[in-house]
């Protein structure tokens, strides 16, 4: 299992950060400059993140 840490974008603003692993990215087939659309799933109260990448 991949693992990676939420780092802080921007001091002084709420938005977070982290990096996809590379092994993840080249599963996805993601290059630098892909934009992503992220949700929030919630299912048996777990909330999970799915995002897909915009053709």
């Amino acid at each position: 299992m991949a693992k990676s840490s939420v780092q802080s974008a921007r001091a002084g603003t709420p938005s977070v950060r982290c990096t996809i692993p590379s092994d993840i990215a080249e599963a996805l087939k993601l290059q630098v400059g892909d934009v992503l659309d992220w949700s929030v799933i919630e299912d048996k109260g777990k909330r999970y993140a799915k995002f897909r990448k915009l053709e």
